[in-house]
Formats: structure tokens, sequence, C-alpha cells
């Protein structure tokens, strides 16, 4: 083989790719790691200090995979010998007609996983920070909490080199060009390998649609907020939150990172035209649906952030992921459109990405994610 052949190439270090490339080099496969920005950016998805974790989906497809993520960063942390997860709860508020506290705590029952029912009103009692009215419903999901993200992001990567795995950061993905081998083109060389796996986040639709495949993706931009505690240490046993109703999708976390202040965002951000306009987007209405959902239930937190960071979310119409090969070259394997799912369901992710790029059936059944259920599986329309 020629010097820079790989049996993988991945296309995109953020979490998606980092898990992929943890299970290849895993199971032994050689493979390249390629990242057109620095590792760990703060351009993207995978960035920052936390995210939510949780037992409980609607969709039962996921919930299916969450043990193997427990599992899976539960084992990572002890490889690299950092706690990765804290659990806190998950506190699930649904407003009427009350679909959303159905479908996610029967998922928790399905698994076999404890499902707690208070009432609302014995929630604001244990926790006076939260208002919610009789009208809501609410469970908890006793084994939900938070991922240090940053530091599950790079103990993927520090795993991906100590198995043997290359990364090479700084080098940007110019031309794929399908064949077997599959030749990757980059700023700074030429590789081939048996089969090329493709998570670029927001960057998708730039990469996708010279390979002929268009699916519909949608990017937007969340605004992040740190607001304060009203009493310094209040929320410091609170547990993380997901709140739904006609009126607002918000969630919330406690920050390990940030004393006093409590991490909150809405679930719906600012459509952007592409990942590098976000710099240009204006986001304060998003901030004032956010305060206003404080004002109205979190009053334990003073309704003006003293921190905001952004996020990009790269979504599908049906806010399912899209995990699947290309329609007419296997070889090059696809997992975009991760709608907000991304961090938490990662190692799975990167398990079915795997074994899609090593001709291995997949640990999970991936059709509500495959590219079919697209017109034309994704494929770019023709021009008339």
């Amino acid at each position: 083989m020629a010097q820079h052949d790989y049996d993988c190439v991945v296309v995109g270090a953020g979490v998606e790719g980092s898990a992929t490339g943890y299970h290849l080099t895993r199971t032994g496969h050689k493979t390249l790691l390629l990242e057109q920005f620095t590792l760990g950016h703060s351009k993207g998805s995978s960035h920052g200090q936390s995210r939510i974790t949780r037992y409980t989906y609607r969709q039962i497809h996921y919930a299916n995979m969450m043990p193997e993520c427990f599992q899976t960063w539960e084992r990572l942390g002890r490889e690299v010998g950092t706690e990765l997860y804290r659990k806190t709860g998950l506190l699930a508020v649904n407003g009427p007609p009350h679909q959303d506290y159905t479908l996610r705590s029967e998922s928790l029952r399905v698994m076999g996983k404890p499902c707690e029912l208070p009432t609302v009103g014995e929630i604001c009692q244990r926790h006076p920070g939260f208002s919610f009215g009789p009208e809501h419903k609410a469970f908890v999901d006793p084994n939900g909490g938070v991922l240090r993200a940053d530091s599950c992001l790079h103990a993927l990567q520090t795993m991906f080199l100590k198995q043997g795995g290359v990364v090479k950061e700084n080098e940007e993905v110019l031309e794929i060009v399908p064949g077997d081998p599959v030749l990757i083109v980059t700023s700074k060389g030429r590789y081939t390998a048996k089969s090329v796996v493709l998570t670029p986040g927001a960057w998708a639709s730039k990469m996708l649609r010279p390979l002929g495949i268009d699916p519909p993706l949608k990017v937007t931009q969340l605004k992040v907020c740190y607001c304060p505690e009203r009493q310094p240490g209040a929320f410091g046993n609170y547990p993380c939150f997901y709140y739904l109703s006609e009126k607002y999708e918000t969630c919330g976390l406690p920050c390990d990172d940030h004393s006093g202040l409590f991490k909150v965002y809405n679930d719906h951000g600012d459509e952007l035209q592409g990942p590098d306009q976000q710099n240009q987007a204006q986001h304060s209405h998003q901030i004032e649906t956010l305060m206003s959902f404080i004002r109205e239930h979190v009053p334990g937190l003073i309704p003006e952030p003293s921190l905001v960071e952004k996020c990009l979310y790269t979504s599908t119409p049906d806010k399912d992921i899209i995990l699947d090969m290309h329609p007419d070259h296997p070889n090059i394997v696809i997992g975009c459109g991760f709608s907000g799912h991304g961090f938490k369901l990662a190692p799975a992710v990167g398990r079915i990405l795997s074994e899609l790029a090593t001709g291995t059936t997949p640990s999970y059944d991936i059709s509500p994610m495959s590219l079919k259920r697209f017109p034309n599986n994704g494929r770019l329309a023709a021009k008339v």
C-alpha cells in the first residue's frame, strides 16, 4: 500500500468523528482522523464544558442506544482516568396535551429503567427555584446527568491516538473521489483508504453535494446562556431539566465549570445560510424568549445572563439523524444531521459508523436514520 493508505479516513473530528475513530482503532483498523480546524475548536457543535445525557427518549430507536452510551462513557473515563459524567437526575416537565411526557416516561418503562413520578407541587417544594403550575406533568429520569463535554471529546481523541490512530488538524478536505480505494484530497495532501466516514457537522451540505447527495439539512445557531443564582449555591443539587409546552422548549443543567451559574438554552435557534455565516447572525430574540421562560418557571435564577455562548445544530425535517452509506458508493459512509441528539448518542453512533465503514452488520436498527426516507435516497436533484 502507498505511504498514506489507511483502512479508513474519518473526516471531521467533532464528537461523532472522534467516537468513530475510537471504535475503529479499538478494533484494530488503521485510521486517519482529519479536522479542518484545531482539535476542540468552538466553531461547530462539539465544544463546551457540558451536555445533558439521559436514558429517556421519545424515539425508542435512540432509547435503545443509551445503555451502550452510558457504559462507554464510564469505560472511557476509566481508560483516561477522568470522570466524564456526573449523575444529577433529569427532570422532564410537559405542558398540555402531555404527549411528550407519555412517550418519554414510557421509554424508561420499556427499557426497565427507573422513573420517578412526582407531582409538580412536590417538585417545586423540593426545588423552590422552579415554578410550574398544576396543568403540567413531570417525571424524573434518576440516571440523567451532565457529560463533561470537553473532557469527553479529549478522552475519545486521547484513546484514538493511544490505540494507533493518526490525527491531522488544520487540514481541510477539498475533494473526495469515489473508488476502490476512495481518494481524499486535502489542503495538505492526498490519502487513499478502503472507506471514508464523513462526519462534517454543519459543513455536511458543502461536503455531500459534490458527491451527488443533498439531504434536507438546516443549520441553526443557538445562544446558550449562563444565568446567576439569586441565592449563591441554591442550585447546587438541582437536576438537569427539559421543559416543553406550546410556548417554550427549554433545557437547563448545573455548571461545575462556572460557580453560581446555571446553564439554560432554547432548543430552537436562528437559521443560518451556512456555518461560516454564524458571526454575522443576530440572536437577541432567542435570549428574550429564554429570559421570559426563566421569569415564569425558574424564579430562582436572575433573568440576565452573565455569559453567552453559541452552538450550531444541524437538523433534518423529522429530527432523526442520518447514518447511512452513499447509495452509489458503499465505502463512503455518512453521519450528519444530528438534530441536537449528537453528543449523548456519540458512543453508539461511533460504533454504527465504524461498522458501516468495515462492512459489519450494524449493532442497531438504523432504518429510521437511513437516506432512503428522503426523495431519491437523498440524491442531489437533477438540474432541468
